[in-house]
């Protein structure tokens, strides 16, 4: 394996997840890069660095940020980080970061964005995966690490020169303190985070309340449970193996609600800065796939068609951040 100064790896996007990840990696002193879409935002970053916060400590690091990916050159792992309805823009732009041995992963929300990648990427260079990491962007390239979990990567198409690359870049996240493993079907993984943000995006959103207060009102447990159930039954029909009776999967939604409690949501985040959602790509994939399968979703379509319509409309309130 080579040293760790050796490899090139790009995060795309300064979003929430990608300054966690940047920061976590520059800390340990590998060499990562972050790519903005936004030269002004950029220059900027590389003034202040990212800020990290935990309850345990806080600090600031200083990865090479830039606007232009043609000054990055072929890497050996391009992570994408950049919110579901970005994706297709996000990749126009990271062809000057693609060799012909470089590995394109997707850390996303949701599904169907993943359909992008493989307009210009071959299928044996593209890696799936989920992460349980949480992280709220408190302000721009600050960031508060809301929550640890695994992070789990599977390759869209089995190569064995592929695998060894995601191998050696799950042994250098893990070694960087970022715990991560190689699954080898990743789509199940892939529908366990989609059910699980299905139970918290939306209601979160549509609320205003952090992850563990949608388990305190019955309101919202029962919204959460009947929206999990209809995912969950959708998952049947297309025959994901997910290893998990109803009752676990939502068992699944609570411990994540749990384990997160004072995070909020990306989607709360959004709403909060009023900016576009990922709902077609969560609790609107769901009513999309019930559609083209003939299963019917009507809460999920509920849940979709009010936060389209309150990110059309403008949002009539704005949440207090400061309790949170």
């Amino acid at each position: 394996m080579r040293e760790k100064n050796q490899y090139k790896l790009t995060i795309v996007g300064p979003g929430a997840m990608g300054c966690l990840l940047a920061a976590v990696l520059s800390r340990q002193d590998y060499p990562v890069s972050l790519l903005d879409y936004r030269p002004d935002r950029a220059g900027r970053l590389k003034k202040t660095g990212i800020q990290f916060v935990s309850s345990k400590e806080s600090w600031t690091v200083f990865p090479t940020i830039t606007a232009k990916p043609e000054s990055f050159g072929p890497q050996d792992w391009v992570i994408l980080l950049v919110k579901a309805y970005q994706s297709c823009d996000a990749v126009k732009r990271i062809g000057p970061l693609i060799g012909s041995e470089t590995l394109v992963v997707t850390l996303q929300n949701g599904i169907g964005h993943e359909s992008a990648l493989f307009q210009i990427v071959k299928p044996e260079r593209i890696v799936l995966g989920v992460t349980s990491q949480g992280a709220t962007l408190l302000k721009e390239g600050r960031v508060r690490h809301a929550g640890s979990g695994p992070t789990k990567f599977g390759l869209a198409i089995q190569n064995s020169e592929t695998q060894d690359s995601l191998n050696s870049l799950t042994t250098l996240l893990n070694n960087a303190g970022w715990p991560s493993q190689v699954v080898e079907d990743i789509y199940p993984h892939i529908w366990r985070k989609l059910i699980v943000n299905v139970g918290i995006n939306a209601l979160t959103a549509l609320c205003g309340l952090t992850n563990g207060k949608l388990l305190q009102y019955p309101e919202t447990l029962r919204l959460q449970r009947l929206a999990v159930t209809e995912a969950w039954n959708l998952s049947l029909k297309k025959g994901i193996s997910l290893g998990l009776s109803l009752e676990e999967a939502h068992n699944m939604v609570d411990s994540v609600c749990k384990a997160t409690s004072e995070n909020r949501s990306s989607m709360l985040q959004d709403r909060i800065k009023n900016r576009p959602t990922e709902i077609d790509y969560i609790n609107g994939a769901i009513t999309e796939i019930g559609r083209e399968l003939g299963v019917a979703t009507p809460v999920n379509e509920v849940l979709t068609l009010l936060v389209r319509l309150n990110s059309l409309l403008g949002w009539k309130d704005t949440v207090d951040i400061k309790s949170y």
